[in-house]
């Protein structure tokens, strides 16, 4: 599984799990194997990833274009350990 924090302009912000169904997918889709994320990843890959399991989860919420994602959302993969801060943005 792998963790990332989300934060679109649209107003979305929450963390959101890739777990293996959605790993699966972004096999099937990319043809890259989730064991390579092991060997370093970039952060276009986070990002179709982030996009193919945003428009799982949050379909309402989520451009249909990965292009349209890149531009209105930025994703921050997160370790195992961390999670992200409760304290609101400016407090």
């Amino acid at each position: 599984m792998m963790t990332m924090q989300i934060t679109g302009d649209n107003g979305f912000d929450a963390a959101v799990v890739a777990k293996p169904r959605h790993l699966l997918a972004f096999e099937r889709a990319t043809g890259t194997k989730f064991s390579d994320f092991e060997d370093g990843v970039s952060m276009a890959m986070i990002y179709q990833l982030a996009h193919l399991v945003m428009k799982m989860l949050h379909p309402g919420e989520t451009p249909v274009k990965l292009s349209e994602f890149e531009e209105s959302f930025d994703v921050l993969p997160l370790a195992e350990d961390e999670s992200p801060d409760p304290t609101p943005a400016g407090a």
